[in-house]
């Protein structure tokens, strides 16, 4: 974005510039000496226009003073000349002289004025401002009398004249003002206003006579009736006026009231424009030029500018003609420097260019010059010395040499391998032009250099179809191989490679373009044979290959089928033996019998789940079900529930978690606490003495901030990478979870345990294997790191093993994880065993679509006792047909069925109950009364292997799922989730150890009384095995007790020999606090 943005301003820059420039110009009004040569120039440009024929004009020029003499002359010429005028009736009299001082003949000539009736006098004021009026008697007999004053610019010119000055008309405006009063009236403007002078040419087109011609009668009398009659001193010397038209030698002044005159009479005085917006659109107009000046090249540029000024001053003389007047100068100065201003920064950034572009070739090729930077200077320098440039341009010419020498080795190099090698070699352009081929492709293609490689090789060797392919390949910047090519008894590979051509471009990195494409021609005879061999026992290989997928394949599916069959009898057992312990008159014996049921159910599940979680991963469905949750939660939940099992073999459990570690995360929050419970898990299994550590850090980067005892201290043993993933295992995980932008969070779980051997680490995440610690525990199935490989690897991550014997080990992994603001939801821990609906409630119904009747019994028996009236069907036709006429609240729907599965059936009791909701919406319009209908909640049961997730359920239409085997307080709390129910909860004895333990013959408290008297260390073994579950050293440990404290004896026996091992683990760990 900011390299957008610098170059637009580069681009606008120019303009900018310019356009300052010339408004500070403006300011300071440098343009008018530029102004008024072109004010000149468009009066010659337009050339001659006549006067108004109303015109005429008496001269008092150089022939009239040699008849009557030196000016100024007696006022009785005036006279006798208002008397011959008065012959021929003009319109107006407009006389052009100032007769401010008294004379004996003011009255002879007043009375002249008066008798005429209808004569202007002029008037002024001298340098300190006096009127210079006419005398009064003068005044008094004429009709109007109008100021004389010009206004002369620096060059001389008078451009403008002043309508009125000190309240006085001016003398073009006084006469035709006077001459509205016996003719049509001329429509003036406002006195206020400046009367910009239109010149009409260099020859005066008017009726012009001598002063001395009229007085003597040699004028015709008709000339002057009825017009305006303009009498003023033309005469050499006296008046001058500079006017475009007449310069060396001037005209008279007289002259300037002619062509004002004459302007208000046609009304075609100049209108200047010369507004705001006419600056602003032209000076806010040059940063656009400069924009697109700088895309176009110099001749572009050049036609540009010229046709721009052209064009103004084109249209200025087209205004000009129509009476507007518009700047000249300044514009096109303004056009001249935005175009210089375009020029030299083009300059200067080609300079600054061509400076990188020497600099990067200079940084990429240095290297491999043979000779130094110094040797090359001082090489190639004196025949620069005669160069007219700065030192540092001598030094880029200097580099530029030394490289292009270098390239012409490399060339040389090149070139001698090309004739070397066993290959076919040849260089062509974009067009097929060829311009390098080694002997070896000349043989072979019959080319040539400066040949079209196109007719080389069609067709014998490539079709047309191939080779037009081919380039468009090439065009993409992508190479194309032709195999296999039969040429004869031989056999060959063509390969056609683009060479693309970096710009070193400072404004677009590594931008790259097609500059040709090199030909490779490999003969393969040797290898095709070989080759023909190597597929014939490939094809044997492959065969058994196949056969043995099959088989992995076959028992993969077996065992992800056989789900539902596992988990069916699992759910009745466990099921049945949560009902019976809600039955207050099973006997104490037979609840000791149910808890062991249970315990062995649960036992045998989670051996199940190990297996099946294996299966998964081979069939490759394993998924990915991504959740927002709380990641501290989650390890204090861990930390809390590991710490007991660590505790009995007194070894420190320690959580530390990075200050910077992420709360609120996005993942699959199952597979990574099963993988957490595995690791550390396994840690205080195999650990004897010290410690077990779980490490969280926000990303691997921050573990170099970590102390370096963790790595360094297997200073013999480090085991890091993993072996490589099977095609089998790379199939499906990771490309469940598609990362692109993600953190990454460390997860390291240290021991000070035995160690591995190092033959051993290989076969750490094998299925069914277990290194010699491994061997030498009772427990477990061998799957449980195989296992969290695969979680973590569908998770983003992998799995290191650091290692060394008798030192310990560090399991570290990593995963993806996506931020996220909050938990979207916290599992709710139920307060106590629930004992019956709270009262005030509805009546919840409840139907159960089941087709195996011990799991719809089981739910019967657990629900109903609760208060909800509970319905069954054996299969989905007759759920619907209940559902129809009961109407549940909720459905428990299995999703394996027979006669209609409960995917089909989810999906029509939706659709009847949209069909209801259309029906009631209709209705409701006809009658205006609308009747909701009631959306039952469904609850998919399932018993497969395969994860499934809640958009799983969604999209067949159920609210949520619950897998089997179903546990009670899970079943009660989506039901409570869903439906709202409140439940009424079984009180909470403080010194409750468990409901079996209280119902023994043996007090709890005599208990405690009795373990009190052991000695610690038994207690902290017997804790230690009851956390391991192993009955016969707790049976060692028994016969060590004195006869004093036989109860305590017999109770430890009766929990062994009823595998009641978390009961010994309560009162153990409740004294070891």
């Amino acid at each position: 974005m900011n390299n957008r943005f610098v170059r637009a301003l580069w681009r606008l820059a120019p303009g900018i510039v310019s356009s300052t420039a010339i408004a500070g110009l403006l300011s300071f009004n440098s343009f008018q000496a530029l102004e008024q040569i072109a004010y000149r120039q468009l009066f010659w440009a337009r050339g001659t226009i006549p006067l108004d024929d109303r015109l005429v004009v008496i001269e008092i020029d150089d022939e009239s003073l040699r008849e009557l003499g030196r000016f100024p002359w007696k006022r009785d010429y005036y006279a006798d000349l208002l008397k011959t005028l008065a012959i021929a009736e003009p319109s107006i009299v407009v006389i052009n002289i100032l007769w401010s001082e008294p004379s004996p003949e003011d009255k002879n000539l007043a009375d002249a004025i008066a008798d005429h009736g209808y004569v202007v006098l002029a008037q002024a004021w001298d340098t300190n401002g006096v009127a210079l009026l006419p005398v009064l008697s003068l005044t008094q007999a004429s009709i109007a009398t109008g100021h004389v004053m010009k206004q002369e610019d620096s060059d001389g010119l008078v451009r403008q004249l002043n309508l009125e000055v000190l309240g006085q008309p001016a003398l073009s405006l006084a006469a035709l003002e006077a001459y509205s009063l016996i003719n049509p009236e001329v429509k003036l403007p406002d006195a206020d206003q400046t009367l910009w002078v239109n010149w009409s040419g260099e020859t005066l087109s008017i009726e012009a006579y001598s002063f001395v011609d009229v007085l003597t009668g040699k004028v015709a009398a008709a000339s002057f009736q009825n017009k305006i009659v303009l009498v003023g001193v033309t005469a050499t010397g006296l008046d001058p006026l500079v006017t475009p038209f007449h310069r060396n030698p001037p005209t008279s002044g007289l002259y300037l009231h002619a062509t004002a005159i004459h302007n208000l009479l046609q009304h075609n005085d100049l209108h200047p424009i010369r507004g705001v917006g006419l600056w602003t659109s032209l000076l806010l107009g040059m940063p656009v030029l400069s924009w697109f000046m700088l895309q176009w090249n110099t001749r572009q540029q050049l036609v540009i500018v010229v046709g721009l000024c052209y064009g103004w001053s084109l249209m200025g003389l087209l205004l000009f003609r129509a009476n507007y007047l518009l700047p000249i100068a300044a514009p096109l100065a303004l056009f001249a420097t935005t175009a210089i201003a375009v020029a030299l920064q083009e300059r200067l950034r080609e300079d600054y260019l061509l400076r990188c572009q020497i600099d990067r070739l200079w940084s990429h090729y240095r290297q491999d010059l043979v000779l130094s930077a110094a040797g090359s200077s001082s090489e190639w320098a004196p025949q620069l010395k005669h160069l007219r440039r700065s030192q540092d341009s001598v030094s880029k010419v200097t580099q530029l040499a030394a490289i292009a020498q270098q390239l012409g080795r490399a060339q040389s190099i090149q070139t001698a391998i090309a004739h070397t090698v066993a290959l076919g070699l040849l260089a062509a352009d974009s067009d097929g032009t060829i311009w390098f081929c080694n002997p070896m492709a000349v043989q072979l293609l019959g080319c040539e250099i400066r040949g079209n490689l196109g007719q080389s090789l069609i067709p014998d060797w490539l079709s047309l179809e191939q080779w037009e392919i081919s380039l468009d390949y090439l065009r993409f910047g992508n190479s194309i191989k032709h195999s296999n090519i039969q040429q004869g008894d031989r056999w060959f590979d063509l390969m056609l490679q683009p060479l693309m051509h970096r710009k070193l471009n400072p404004w677009a990195e590594n931008t790259r373009r097609l500059d040709g494409f090199l030909l490779l021609l490999e003969d393969i005879t040797e290898h095709k044979y070989a080759e023909l061999k190597l597929q014939k026992a490939t094809e044997i290989a492959i065969r058994d290959a196949a056969q043995s997928a099959d088989a992995s394949r076959a028992k993969s599916e077996f065992l992800a089928n056989m789900s539902h069959e596992f988990r069916t009898p699992l759910n009745v057992i466990l099921g049945f033996t949560q009902v019976m312990r809600r039955d207050p008159l099973v006997s104490l014996e037979h609840q000791t019998y149910i808890n062991i049921i249970n315990r062995s159910g649960r036992h045998l599940l989670e051996l199940i789940n190990d297996v099946l979680e294996m299966s998964k991963i081979e069939a490759g469905r394993l998924r990915f079900n991504e959740t927002d949750f709380d990641l501290y939660r989650l390890l204090n939940d861990l930390e809390e529930m590991l710490r007991i099992k660590a505790s009995s073999k007194h070894l420190e459990l320690i959580f530390e978690r990075s200050e910077n570690l992420p709360r609120y995360i996005r993942t699959d929050e199952g597979k990574l606490r099963q993988v957490l419970i595995n690791l550390i898990g396994n840690g205080i299994k195999f650990t004897e003495s010290g410690k077990v550590i779980l490490r969280a850090l926000p990303d691997p980067s921050t573990i170099s901030s970590l102390p370096p005892e963790p790595l360094q201290k297997f200073s013999s043993g480090v085991h890091g990478q993993l072996p490589p993933l099977s095609d089998q295992e790379a199939h499906d995980p990771a490309s469940d979870s598609p990362w692109t932008e993600s953190d990454v969070i460390v997860f390291e779980v240290e021991d000070t345990g035995p160690g591995i051997p190092a033959e051993d680490i290989p076969k750490l995440f094998e299925p069914f294997t277990q290194g010699a610690a491994g061997c030498r525990a009772t427990e477990g199935t061998g799957l449980g790191l195989t296992i969290s490989r695969q979680f973590v690897r569908l998770m983003g991550g992998d799995i290191i093993v650091c290692s060394e014997v008798n030192q310990g080990s560090i399991f570290r992994f990593t995963i993806r994880v996506g931020r996220v603001v909050g938990p979207e939801n916290h599992s709710v821990e139920m307060p106590g065993r629930v004992i019956r609906i709270a009262p005030n409630q509805p009546n919840y119904r409840i139907l159960i679509i089941e087709d195996q009747w011990e799991n719809s019994q089981f739910l019967i028996k657990l629900l109903s006792p609760l208060g909800f009236e509970v319905r069954d069907a054996a299969d989905g036709q007759n759920g619907i047909d209940v559902w129809r006429s009961w109407r549940p609240h909720l459905i428990l729907m299995d999703i394996r069925m027979p006669v209609m599965s409960g995917v089909e059936t989810t999906r029509k009791i939706r659709s009847l109950e949209q069909a209801y909701q259309d029906a009631s919406e209709l209705l409701g319009k006809r009658s205006n009364v609308n009747v909701p209908v009631l959306r039952t909640k469904i609850i998919a049961l399932t018993a497969s292997v395969f994860e499934v997730t809640a958009d799983d359920t969604a999209g067949i239409g159920c609210d949520d799922f619950l897998r089997k085997p179903i546990q009670e307080d899970i079943l009660l709390q989506k039901l409570a989730e869903h439906l709202g129910v409140q439940y009424q909860y079984e009180e909470r004895s403080r010194d409750r150890l468990s409901p079996v333990l209280q119902d023994q013959g043996t007090p709890p408290k005599d208990l405690r009384e009795h373990l009190a008297h052991m000695p610690e260390e038994w207690v902290q073994q017997l804790h230690r095995h009851a956390v391991l579950g192993v009955d016969r050293p707790i049976l060692q440990l028994i016969e060590q007790i004195p006869a004093i404290h036989a109860p305590l004896a017999q109770q430890l026996e009766t929990w062994t020999r009823d595998f009641r091992f978390d009961d010994m683990i309560e009162i153990t760990q409740a004294y070891l606090k």
